[in-house]
């Protein structure tokens, strides 16, 4: 069904569009809940279920995608639906399928497909209501700091500790955000007092307005997801951006014990941009085995930027494309790159044209609906040109 997946990804607004607009007639309570703009309302609905239909096996939802799919009803208990409410939004997400023009034997196989969804959605959605676990948290913002003007470290404290994994991400969203949820990655591992520490970038309208967060602001978290990876003496730990935050989680997590051999590289478009350099300067002190490299783009800010001043002895390497010296130091480990989606598959695009090997590159990529990427088919019409899809995916967010 790759085809039926791809033509669902092209008309991915019209979908989303006429399935929202049988919903919120049939669910009223639904338009409260979500975003006002319909462009920021389940922006990954059509990718998702796409994504479904292209790893469909014998035409059923099996395996590993049922298991998503049962994780997706248990992450979305955060908006606040009861679990009742699944077979009405199975009747919307099928009564979408009209504006797609599908043959009788797609409208099947796409038919049948959403009710499977829907039905491992509200089965666990019902499994943890049953066994008491929150559908979100709320949290107060008690501090902010601007290590730049592009970058905000937002601090909140939750009066019942968030349990999660240092490295997953958790939904947010806000009180000027309503509806609009963003993946963040906790700056540190959970904290038994309920602390929480959150690096914002100010990009795109929601995560700039979660940026500009002021104390006493409330702030409402979905249940964690993903899977940590771990670090090892082989491993060559590469952040970009914000990205920096699941890094330094996973680093606190490692300590006292961080493996000798461990890297780490922590990119950013320019020197300003690095930010929490004192932090990884004490690390260094604490932990002098450990090589971290700073690596720039430009050695020059960008006017009005507003950096803080770094960490002495702070002396970032200037480089046009930053995986070169990550490749000149070796290809024989494992990178683990951290960041937003498009950076990162840049990097590993530099990765495998340097000749890394394909199952050493692990990819923690956040960018909304990124995760129903279809990354295989998407690679294959450039086949080896790795240097030519690496520019093309460059081009998506220069």
């Amino acid at each position: 069904m790759r085809e039926l997946g791809e033509h669902l990804r092209n008309h991915a607004e019209d979908y989303r569009d006429a399935v929202h607009s049988h919903f919120f007639s049939t669910v009223a309570q639904a338009r409260q809940i979500f975003a006002l703009s319909m462009k920021d309302t389940h922006p990954s609905m059509a990718p998702a279920l796409a994504w479904v239909l292209e790893n469909l096996e014998d035409g059923e939802v099996r395996g590993d995608v049922a298991k998503r799919m049962a994780l997706m009803g248990r992450e979305h208990r955060r908006h606040g639906f009861p679990p009742e409410v699944y077979p009405q939004f199975e009747a919307s997400l099928i009564h979408g399928l009209g504006v797609l023009g599908l043959t009788p034997h797609q409208h099947e196989v796409a038919a049948r497909t959403i009710s499977r969804i829907c039905a491992l959605m509200q089965e666990a959605a019902q499994l943890d209501d049953a066994s008491g676990i929150p559908p979100a948290h709320s949290a107060q913002v008690v501090a902010v700091e601007k290590p730049n003007r592009r970058t905000a470290v937002v601090r909140l404290e939750s009066g019942v500790p968030l349990e999660y994994r240092a490295g997953q991400h958790v939904p947010v969203t806000s009180q000027i955000t309503p509806g609009t949820w963003r993946l963040l990655t906790p700056a540190a591992p959970a904290d038994p007092s309920g602390q929480l520490t959150f690096h914002v970038a100010l990009a795109g309208e929601a995560s700039s307005m979660l940026a500009m967060a002021q104390p006493g602001d409330w702030w409402t978290l979905g249940a964690p997801a993903g899977e940590p990876v771990t670090l090892d003496s082989s491993t060559t730990l590469i952040s970009f951006g914000t990205g920096w935050a699941g890094a330094r989680a996973l680093l606190l997590d490692a300590l006292p014990d961080l493996p000798v051999g461990l890297r780490v590289v922590v990119v950013a478009p320019t020197p300003g941009k690095h930010y929490d350099t004192e932090f990884r300067a004490n690390l260094m002190a604490l932990v002098p085995s450990l090589d971290i490299q700073h690596i720039v783009r430009d050695a020059h800010d960008p006017w009005l930027l507003g950096a803080t001043a770094p960490a002495e002895g702070f002396e970032p390497l200037v480089a046009e494309e930053p995986m070169d010296p990550v490749l000149a130091r070796g290809t024989d480990r494992r990178f683990v790159l951290i960041g937003p989606a498009d950076r990162v598959e840049v990097a590993q695009a530099a990765l495998l044209k340097g000749g890394v090997p394909p199952e050493s590159v692990v990819t923690e990529g956040w960018q909304r609906g990124s995760e129903w990427t279809a990354s295989a088919a998407e690679l294959d019409g450039w086949g080896d040109d790795w240097e030519a899809w690496a520019a093309w995916k460059k081009s998506q967010w220069a």
